[in-house]
């Protein structure tokens, strides 16, 4: 597990979830997996939706005979941050958040706001494993100098999270072995989840990144509980 994760134990609770509303990239609302597969499928495609895969997994956790409900680990995360603050929840299967100039997107498993009388008081995205890694580790984009710009949104992403670069953009020498052992995709999942929160006027006290091996136990990271001396992501071109 990687070193960057707080985990949080939750305690039991007998309060009921939230009601649930999903929307798909297309603003299509989801209400099974049908739905979800045809408005918001993984990228693979049937390739990648099958009983085992993260993409069909997650649905099925989300997902419950008289609709979308919220997993109930999640649901428990969500109320130990935010007690008694959460009404509903809307989530977002394959939500993209721009990251920088530097490459693609952050695409979210599901990225979901917490609110309470329409309002949002709780962001959460989360980053969905069942057989599958975490893109590969921080080091492994070190041997990809210029033109390749990973390096650089490696540096940016570590800055914002750790107040520190963790790979010399000239030469690919690792400057920080430890942060280089993080999952790269708990990285821009973290940051990614950020922004969202501030895009609401949010703080990363609100904000929520979970890593998941389905079905759904979660390790909650929690980026922004420790000082990283950047309160506000900056992308950068």
């Amino acid at each position: 597990m990687p070193r960057s994760c707080k985990i949080v134990v939750i305690p039991e609770s007998d309060a009921m979830p939230a009601p649930v509303r999903l929307f798909a990239p297309d603003r299509v609302e989801i209400v099974d997996l049908d739905s979800w597969f045809s408005h918001a499928p993984p990228e693979g495609g049937h390739a990648q939706w099958k009983d085992g895969y993260s993409a069909k997994e997650q649905a099925k956790a989300w997902s419950r005979p008289g609709g979308p409900t919220v997993p109930d680990e999640l649901w428990l995360a969500i109320t130990k941050l935010a007690p008694g603050e959460v009404d509903e929840v809307y989530g977002r299967p394959e939500h993209h958040t721009k990251l920088d100039n530097y490459g693609r997107d952050r695409q979210h498993d599901m990225f979901a706001c917490a609110r309470w009388h329409s309002a949002t008081v709780l962001v959460v995205g989360i980053e969905a494993k069942a057989c599958e890694s975490f893109d590969g580790i921080v080091a492994d984009r070190a041997a990809s100098g210029a033109p390749s710009k990973k390096r650089a949104r490696c540096n940016l992403l570590a800055r914002a999270l750790f107040g520190r670069e963790v790979i010399d953009e000239e030469t690919g020498d690792i400057l920080d072995e430890r942060l280089s052992r993080h999952g790269y995709q708990l990285w821009t999942a973290a940051v990614g989840t950020i922004i969202e929160a501030q895009q609401r006027g949010l703080t990363k006290r609100h904000s929520l990144c979970s890593s998941s091996s389905l079905p759904m136990s979660m390790s909650s990271s929690l980026p922004g509980t420790r000082g990283t001396g950047h309160p506000h992501w900056r992308p950068t071109t």
